[in-house]
């Protein structure tokens, strides 16, 4: 388990500065946990105490509007991860993290993790680095919704959603609705659907029932 944990850790942004030895001694920390689909993994305004990495199946991660309106802010795959910021400050849950379908993930809790922490001071300074990155990709976003339309905002995201299944150049099918696109990107699903079906007839895209297969990665990058 800790050499399955030290491999799954590594695609971790907050962790992957961090040594081979100091990743798989925190791996062997961690512990196993199984959802059924539809199972509440946790709920917004829940402790945060523990990062979950998906070992196996899926994970929908929602937030919902004052009014009620729910959102989707990601959808996560084997090698995908949630709640690693509970692990440095412990504050409530920001979102709500539903399994869609049988889930495995692998739990590392916060205290054990401050213990692993106290015992490699020299792990904070790469923590720290790691957080710069994710300041800096938090500012890459609001950037995004501020100058990009949304071809080039929908093309961006898929690319990345096809990049996160490491399929290195290969097509990369997303288990993902147009409502749940249209969810994440805060717009209409049937605007999503007029640009998606414009991208199946350049060859970028296959659509097939609940799912985006991407077949051009590249084209998507390069929208302008």
């Amino acid at each position: 388990m800790a050499q399955e944990g030290e491999v799954l850790f590594r695609d971790i942004p907050l962790l992957a500065k961090l040594t081979g030895p100091d990743l798989r001694d925190l791996a062997s920390r961690g512990r196993v946990r199984r959802y059924a689909s539809g199972a509440t993994i946790f709920r917004e305004g829940d402790r945060g105490d523990s990062l979950h990495v998906v070992m196996d199946g899926n994970v929908r991660v929602t937030v919902v509007s004052p009014k009620g309106e729910e959102a989707t802010v990601a959808l996560l795959g084997p090698g995908e991860f949630v709640g690693d910021l509970a692990l440095l400050d412990g504050l409530p849950r920001s979102a709500n993290a539903v399994a869609t379908e049988p889930t495995k993930t692998l739990v590392v809790t916060r205290d054990d993790f401050r213990r692993w922490l106290s015992e490699r001071p020299k792990a904070s300074l790469s923590l720290l680095e790691a957080l710069s990155l994710r300041v800096r990709r938090t500012d890459e976003v609001l950037a995004d919704l501020t100058f990009l339309d949304l071809p080039r905002r929908l093309a961006k995201r898929l690319a990345a959603l096809a990049f996160d299944r490491a399929t290195k150049g290969r097509e990369a099918k997303l288990r993902i609705t147009q409502a749940e696109l249209a969810s994440m990107l805060g717009v209409s699903r049937e605007s999503v659907n007029k640009q998606l079906n414009e991208f199946e007839r350049n060859g970028w895209v296959r659509l097939g029932r609940g799912s985006v297969t991407v077949l051009d990665e590249a084209s998507l990058r390069s929208l302008r």
